[in-house]
């Protein structure tokens, strides 16, 4: 039995036949009902050759990494499938037919792999992928499909908020309005917090942000966002989460945040990144990184979500089959048509 798949292959993505995966100990076979293009996907279609030299020359084995690159990898992790079989040992809590998210692994000899990471576990970008039991969370029927499959970037906003480790009278800036900023305007918004300015180039993504939650957004070209936090602040600290993973942009950063300002960073930089050193320690200023979200950060994302806390329909502004995979990943570089696109496997 086969399925079918949006292969990746350099530069497209073909639809292939691929075997349906058998689940293993503890896991079930699910039918993908909607998956959301994720920047992480862009960036890996984009850079992939570079992102496994690079790799390699840091040392790690990266033999598993060209393997699935030969092979053509089935990416997709930001999913809502319906639970169809089961694999040996399952508990079965979860019925046949149950809608459910999951943080996107797999686990294999008790360790996580990730989904779409190798021809083993392939991603949501196919009718069916494998998916381990005990990760699963139902999805409430009153959180429709395309609302689901928002749980894992949102739960990247959770996480990123929750290691801000904020007080709560912080003036937040978000730098950069793709989905990801746009998640966490909308989780400092669901927090309460009533001090958002956002910045972006497009136009079209600074409507999203304040649709999102977002108090003001700017156009960094005409103004600085920083400035503009320093005035609002009035003394209160300043919180920068940076998602833009733009060439020199922790450099303009360090330049331009008040003192001891915190700096989140999520934003994949394709290559090195220089920062001074000197004004950012003149200015006691604290640099996180963030990557990923805890169990109870997933499943408060999707609390979030099926509470109504988080306007998640804005981010929505496309989708398309297996066969479009290839044409929404170009169109995916218009910030103003643009900001996430579903794929549904079942659409012709």
């Amino acid at each position: 039995m086969s399925m079918r798949a949006a292969v990746m292959r350099e530069g497209r993505f073909e639809v292939e036949p691929r075997p349906i995966p058998k689940p293993g100990p503890g896991n079930v076979l699910a039918r993908v009902r909607a998956c959301g293009i994720c920047g992480s996907d862009l960036h890996y279609f984009h850079h992939a050759p570079e992102i496994i030299a690079r790799a390699k020359g840091l040392g790690a084995d990266t033999s598993a990494m060209e393997r699935t690159l030969r092979e053509g990898p089935v990416l997709g992790h930001e999913f809502v499938c319906e639970i169809v079989d089961f694999g040996p040992g399952a508990t079965r809590a979860l019925p046949a037919g149950t809608r459910v998210v999951s943080m996107p692994f797999v686990l294999r000899d008790g360790a996580p792999v990730l989904v779409g990471s190798s021809p083993e576990t392939p991603g949501a970008y196919a009718e069916y992928m494998e998916l381990t039991e005990a990760l699963l969370l139902p999805a409430p029927d009153s959180v429709p499909d395309e609302a689901a499959a928002l749980v894992e970037p949102f739960g990247i906003a959770v996480h990123a908020v929750n290691k801000a480790a904020l007080r709560g009278d912080e003036t937040c800036v978000v730098v950069g309005c793709g989905p990801i900023g746009l998640a966490v305007a909308g989780v400092l918004r669901a927090r309460g917090f009533e001090a958002i300015l956002a910045a972006d180039l497009s136009p079209r993504r600074r409507e999203l942000a304040l649709a999102l939650g977002a108090t003001v957004a700017v156009d960094p070209r005409r103004d600085s966002v920083l400035a503009l936090a320093a005035d609002q602040a009035a003394g209160r600290p300043v919180v920068v989460f940076e998602n833009t993973g733009a060439a020199g942009m922790l450099h303009r950063l360090v330049l331009e945040a008040p003192k001891d300002s915190r700096i989140v960073v999520t934003g994949i930089a394709a290559g090195d990144e220089s920062l001074l050193p000197m004004v950012a320690i003149t200015k006691e200023l604290q640099l996180q990184f963030v990557i990923y979200y805890t169990a109870e950060e997933f499943a408060e994302a999707l609390q979030l979500i099926a509470g109504g806390r988080v306007a998640w329909r804005a981010m929505l502004t496309g989708e398309v089959g297996l066969d479009g995979v290839t044409q929404a990943f170009a169109d995916l570089s218009d910030p103003e048509q643009h900001a996430k696109i579903l794929v549904r496997p079942w659409t012709d």
